[in-house]
């Protein structure tokens, strides 16, 4: 693994460039389904765009970055898209603020071996704690992180996307030796509440 992505034998996940707008633009148009449920209409033409010029909350407070295209690794078709910020609000925190995997590796346990990928990598670089975000509505994304180890911490109504209004989860997973207690003291606004 190197500073700035991980591989596998099955995949590549680097870092996107500008010459990849037009391919990343297609490849979510041609998996819609995660923009319809969050955002209740479709994917708008200059998304992938919009992409590069976006970066936490500035009053989040983040080390780093990262928009990951994750290719296959002899066809080089994209498979998924993860978007990251380290130290978000507290050192050691990894954001996983984005997980998209293409519609055809549904069921095949893709996500799960990439989601391992992704965690080895944040662990190698220092991570402490894991985050994300997902909304009530996603049912099977909850479910999904739910296996990976990740628990509630949060709870927000009225969180805006799209044409669409939900819930949003906050979710966090411990790695090393830390435990969820070190995090909350850590990211106190975590802490669990409502509305």
């Amino acid at each position: 693994m190197h500073a700035r992505g991980f591989t596998t034998g099955e995949f590549v996940a680097q870092p996107a460039q500008r010459e990849d707008i037009a391919e990343l633009q297609a490849f979510a148009e041609s998996n819609p389904e995660y923009w319809l449920l969050t955002h209740g209409h479709p994917l708008p033409s200059d998304e992938a765009a919009q992409n590069f010029e976006w970066h936490p909350p500035a009053d989040m407070g983040y080390s780093e970055h990262f928009w990951f295209v994750v290719r296959h690794g002899s066809t080089r078709e994209i498979l998924a898209e993860i978007d990251v910020a380290t130290d978000l609000l507290a050192a050691g925190v990894y954001h996983l603020g984005y997980f998209m995997t293409a519609t055809r590796t549904h069921g095949t346990g893709f996500a799960h071996r990439l989601y391992e990928a992704y965690e080895r990598w944040a662990v190698d670089r220092g991570a402490r704690w894991l985050r994300l975000g997902v909304v009530e509505a996603n049912q099977r994304a909850r479910a999904f992180w739910l296996r990976s180890g990740y628990v509630e911490v949060r709870r927000q109504d009225g969180h805006v996307m799209g044409d669409l209004s939900h819930v949003l989860i906050t979710m966090a997973k411990p790695v090393r030796d830390e435990t969820l207690r070190d995090y909350l003291e850590a990211v106190p606004r975590d802490r669990n509440t409502q509305g």
